[in-house]
């Protein structure tokens, strides 16, 4: 029976020089942090419940394990009056520093969700909105206990994974799922991006910062399925096509849908052109269309397809031009076809559209005051608007307001007709 006890004893000291060396690296103020678990709490202190028993005697006052802690959270009682005095007196024989640590007089038990606060530097507003995209969150927290967080935290700011104090906070507050995973299979993915793909550390910090979720996909279902697809459907192959690394770093968020029913289907569409409907891209063309523009792989079919209706109907373009349109400058397939393309072109081909003078306006003083300058006369005929379109075709994304009308006005006071412009506007 003494061995048991000894045993205990011993494991008590451990327990709580492994809590006590952690908190004197991280915190200038001594304290001790305990597990909120009422098991635990026995356990560090050296308390034991005998048969039938339901609450404990620290020497000071007989409580129930939940209502001792919160009596020590709330730094009514002493660390050193709480525990036992042949604890105590063992712990100062073998850790005369620590034993002076905790006995200082500022020294409490802190919950494991009020540490964890305070390790990551989280405001009222960030902890607000943590706990609303995690359900339970505190009681998930005191379940996952302060050794698992903290070395799921060191992890991540490690060398191997390289954020910084104010990214994993970031990443915390925008992900707290991320704390319920396993450590194990986090240090899997993290060697698979970084040793396998042969991502940098400062990329792959980033790549978590933008899509932190990329850390809960398998490996082998999700995450290297995705990268063949887009070495071999994309760029034939690894060797021949290096963009696909600029894919999932800039994009991480495509490793979120599945190459059998998205990203496949996706590639069939913009390359199959003997219904008439799709573009008909090689491979070469369908390599820059991704490199230049990824989310084409997972944008609808039928938002894509409307897009290019529009402007093949819009413009008169043959399969050839429209093509040729798609692979200079595939972002145009991004733009809002009501906000942007069908706004934009109606601007081009109305001849009495009315702007705002910018000089006049400046030397007014007033911004608030529109004054016209008469119609812009930028009436242009589809021909001369598809020559623009197929010469620059970004002319289309270009803002009205800020870039297009300001411009043509100026040009408009020196009597330049639009047509005769350069077709880099």
């Amino acid at each position: 029976m003494m061995g048991r006890k000894s045993g205990l004893v011993a494991i008590s000291i451990r327990w709580l020089s492994v809590t006590a060396s952690l908190l004197m690296v991280q915190s200038p103020r001594y304290s001790v942090d305990a597990f909120t678990s009422s098991r635990t709490h026995r356990r560090l202190f050296g308390l034991r419940l005998q048969p039938g028993e339901r609450s404990v005697d620290c020497g000071c006052s007989r409580k129930s394990p939940r209502a001792l802690f919160s009596s020590i959270a709330d730094n009514d009682i002493g660390v050193t009056r709480s525990l036992p005095s042949e604890l105590y007196n063992k712990l100062a024989s073998r850790h005369h520093h620590i034993a002076k640590q905790i006995s200082h007089p500022d020294s409490f038990i802190r919950p494991t969700e009020e540490w964890f606060h305070i390790y990551l530097s989280l405001s009222r507003s960030e902890k607000k909105r943590m706990y609303a995209r995690l359900p339970n969150g505190i009681s998930c927290i005191r379940r996952l206990g302060r050794h698992r967080l903290h070395e799921w935290l060191a992890f991540f700011l490690s060398d191997m994974v390289g954020l910084d104090h104010d990214q994993l906070r970031k990443m915390i507050v925008s992900r707290p799922q991320l704390l319920s995973y396993k450590l194990s299979n986090v240090q899997s993915t993290t060697a698979y991006f970084r040793e396998e793909l042969g991502l940098p550390s400062n990329e792959f910090a980033s790549l978590l910062q933008a899509y932190p979720s990329v850390l809960m996909y398998s490996i082998d279902k999700r995450l290297r399925p995705t990268v063949d697809f887009l070495q071999n459907e994309c760029g034939g192959g690894k060797d021949n096509w290096v963009s696909w690394e600029r894919v999932y770093t800039l994009y991480p968020r495509v490793f979120s849908y599945s190459p059998e029913k998205t990203l496949h289907p996706k590639v069939n569409f913009l390359c199959n052109g003997d219904d008439g409907k799709s573009l008909g891209l090689n491979r070469s063309e369908l390599s820059q269309v991704v490199a230049k523009f990824p989310p084409t792989l997972w944008l609808s079919e039928e938002n894509l397809q409307s897009k290019l209706n529009f402007l093949s109907e819009s413009l008169n373009l043959d399969g050839s031009e429209l093509r040729s349109i798609i692979v200079s400058y595939p972002q145009i397939l991004g733009l809002s076809l009501q906000n942007n393309l069908r706004h934009n072109m109606d601007f081009f081909l109305d001849a009495s559209v009315q702007v705002v003078d910018p000089a006049t306006l400046l030397l007014s003083g007033d911004k608030s005051q529109k004054k016209t300058n008469g119609p812009i006369n930028c009436g242009l005929s589809r021909n001369q608007l598809k020559e623009f379109v197929i010469y620059q075709p970004a002319l289309l994304a270009y803002s009205l307001e800020n870039r297009l009308k300001p411009r043509i006005s100026r040009m408009q006071e020196k009597n330049i007709f639009f047509y005769y412009c350069p077709k880099n506007l």
